[in-house]
């Protein structure tokens, strides 16, 4: 069964460091294509920053990128195509290697956050060394087995956080007026009813980054 792999990586090592230094507050996202081959990744951004013009100079005079394209702007957001420099191709090229699909990738705060599919564990470790190899500063963050993503309806949720919600979802926990109290909750888990608060709010938190990110496409208002 395939593995998930969500690992971060310095924008300097990978794509953008220059933008970054020249435009801080700037943050990256890109738009899903069906099939971008790894000759063309990530060839469409949306991006979010104080002054689109001074970026726009930023991403054309970047040392990753060969061309830079401003195709529309969405309120506080401007879509670019964008055609990278070897570099960037080379890390998307790693991941062809071994088999595995560039989930996603996105850039904020000077580090890139990807997922990654793999086919097996062993690629996944064969893809860190040879990055380690290579001199990127990879770092993985967590690892999911697919079965798990798949399991709870394609969600980054952790088992626990997904049982904690279904459980609380069945116990009307999230009626008004509520149908049970978390102490209620806590005792149908086995679980200190602090650790079942926990589990409630992070998963909250990732149903709604999921909700916000995940769920977007280019027709669409960007927030």
């Amino acid at each position: 069964m395939g593995t998930i792999v969500e690992a971060q990586v310095p924008a300097s090592e990978f794509a953008l460091g220059d933008t970054v230094a020249s435009v801080p507050d700037v943050s990256f996202e890109p738009v899903r294509t069906v099939s971008a081959g790894t000759e063309r990744p990530l060839p469409f951004l949306w991006a979010a920053a104080p002054e689109f013009d001074r970026l726009d100079e930023a991403l054309r005079a970047d040392e990753s990128t060969a061309d830079v394209h401003r195709l529309v702007r969405d309120g506080n957001h401007v879509l670019y195509a964008v055609r990278w420099q070897s570099r960037v191709r080379a890390l998307v090229q790693l991941v062809a290697v071994e088999d595995g699909t560039l989930l996603d990738a996105r850039l904020h705060d000077d580090t890139w956050k990807l997922r990654v599919l793999f086919p097996e564990k062993a690629a996944m470790s064969s893809f860190y060394d040879t990055c380690r190899n290579y001199g990127l500063d990879i770092d993985v963050n967590r690892v999911n087995g697919l079965e798990s993503v798949v399991r709870h309806g394609g969600t980054r949720l952790s088992p626990e956080q997904y049982e904690a919600l279904s459980e609380a979802l069945e116990a009307d926990y999230y009626g008004v007026p509520r149908g049970s109290t978390l102490v209620e909750l806590s005792d149908r888990l086995d679980v200190s009813h602090q650790a079942v608060s926990e589990r409630l709010r992070r998963a909250h938190q990732s149903l709604i980054e999921s909700s916000l990110h995940d769920g977007l496409t280019p027709d669409e208002p960007h927030p």
